[in-house]
């Protein structure tokens, strides 16, 4: 498989630090552009920010308290035509070569490009669009993306002894506001509650059915937005895995039809729950559901 033998050089790491505030302000104000439109979306970030006093309810996920390696993806919601950051947090020390690739899995035809730590330089990959910038630490910069950048993106990095790691993020874009409004309409996507009425300590089943043909992934988040750190489950078809969110894996089991069952509920659990499913020709759907647990 040909590469092409592109090479290029990097500004200093300070940069990074000015893109992504540049992306969070972009974020912040693509939420509270949209709160007289979508009021139920305001109504649940007012509760959120009922609990702080500051605007860094946003952003403070963006710093894991941990040296784990993470992705975020800043903003985690895009409109189309902004520039978004796969921002990596914790690149080990020991990494000398790291790729990016578009989708789930790690094929030649869908690396974006390799980066070499030691000499600082890039060699451009296949799916490679122009748009997109490595940094030194991991991160990758795609600009004035489109909703057909919506998806996975895969991290591989290798260490010294060439020993692989791989690392997936996701990320959604939508249409201006008419388009983000269309996402919003109801779809065929169906959710039901097992049973209807739930109390503490029981187990729950979100039944989905009328699921969409075709779909490439889908992923479940407590509350409307899909945030990360507000992930309770991911599901990819093309690589036939699961991802389950920090708070999530001992009590929950994911079925093939999107359907969750989720084990000895607790008031905690009560809240929206947002199922959002993506086509293999990229058409995104989404259905939300409320559950209430009741004390027995």
């Amino acid at each position: 498989m040909h590469m092409s033998a592109h090479i290029y050089k990097h500004s200093p790491s300070s940069h990074i630090q000015t893109i992504l505030k540049s992306c969070t302000k972009c974020f912040i104000s693509f939420i509270f552009q949209h709160f007289s439109v979508y009021s139920w979306i305001g109504i649940s970030l007012a509760h959120a920010f009922s609990n702080s006093s500051k605007v860094s309810l946003l952003t403070c996920w963006l710093i894991p308290t941990t040296s784990q390696l993470t992705i975020k993806s800043v903003p985690p919601i895009a409109v189309e035509g902004e520039n978004v950051l796969l921002f990596v947090h914790n690149l080990p020390k020991n990494v000398k070569v790291f790729s990016w690739f578009t989708g789930a899995r790690v094929l030649k035809s869908c690396e974006i490009a390799t980066h070499v730590i030691a000499i600082n330089a890039t060699v451009i990959g296949l799916s490679h669009s122009g748009r997109e910038t490595v940094f030194k630490n991991g991160s990758l910069l795609i600009k004035s993306v489109t909703s057909k950048d919506s998806g996975y993106y895969t991290l591989r990095i290798l260490d010294a002894n060439s020993r692989p790691k791989i690392i997936r993020t996701e990320f959604f874009v939508h249409s201006p506001l008419l388009g983000y409004k269309k996402h919003l309409t109801p779809s065929q996507l169906k959710i039901a509650l097992v049973p209807p009425r739930v109390e503490e300590n029981i187990n729950v089943i979100l039944w989905v059915f009328q699921m969409p043909k075709k779909l490439q992934a889908f992923a479940w988040h407590k509350g409307v937005l899909p945030l990360d750190h507000l992930k309770i489950a991911s599901h990819s078809f093309l690589t036939n895995s699961t991802m389950l969110g920090h708070a999530y894996y001992d009590r929950l089991t994911v079925r093939n039809d999107g359907s969750l069952l989720l084990l000895n509920v607790t008031k905690n659990d009560t809240g929206l729950y947002t199922l959002r499913t993506i086509s293999v020709d990229l058409k995104l759907e989404w259905a939300i559901i409320e559950v209430q647990v009741n004390s027995k």
